[in-house]
């Protein structure tokens, strides 16, 4: 809850935290893992009128002075586009939906009220069946390789052995 708490502290616009965040707390304790410290918090927000990447990277160096128990990623997702060769996205659930696997396509934030909201662009089944599927926008399924890659380098087998992998 204090990274969540320090993610609204921040108030950045449409923010969500998501991605391994959220994904490696929920398959440890489903695989009954000792919870890890996350290596990076992926913060995100949309804001369309400054897609400027120094603006992430200050904010991030902010909040890595002012919330120093997590390294944060802040990334706004109104220029992410870009990188992905795709359409501007509307929002920064859009800018999630183009999130590399089903699973990990999922973020957690506190709302006005200080409440748990979670989204799940393509449902929560995959997250919670232990899943790794590539995502399919307008589609075009991820690039088999690049989940290879990230199976393999990120080492997700041997840490969560029952995961199925379907690609």
């Amino acid at each position: 809850m204090r990274v969540l708490a320090a993610a609204k502290a921040m108030s950045l616009p449409d923010w969500w935290i998501g991605a391994g965040f959220l994904r490696n707390r929920v398959w440890d304790a489903m695989e009954g893992n000792e919870p890890v410290r996350p290596r990076d918090v992926d913060l995100v927000y949309f804001h369309a009128s400054d897609t400027a990447p120094e603006t992430d990277w200050a904010l991030s160096d902010r909040a890595n002075e002012r919330f120093p128990f997590a390294c944060w990623e802040i990334r706004n997702q109104a220029r992410m586009h870009v990188k992905d060769g795709v359409a501007p996205f509307r929002s920064t659930a859009e800018g999630i939906a183009h999130w590399t696997e089903t699973a990990t396509a999922v973020a957690i934030r506190l709302d006005e009220n200080g409440k748990l909201s979670f989204l799940y662009c393509y449902g929560s089944a995959d997250l919670l069946d232990l899943i790794v599927r590539p995502v399919t926008v307008d589609g075009a399924t991820m690039p088999r390789d690049l989940v290879e890659r990230r199976i393999r380098d990120k080492r997700w087998l041997e840490r969560w052995p029952d995961l199925t992998v379907r690609l």
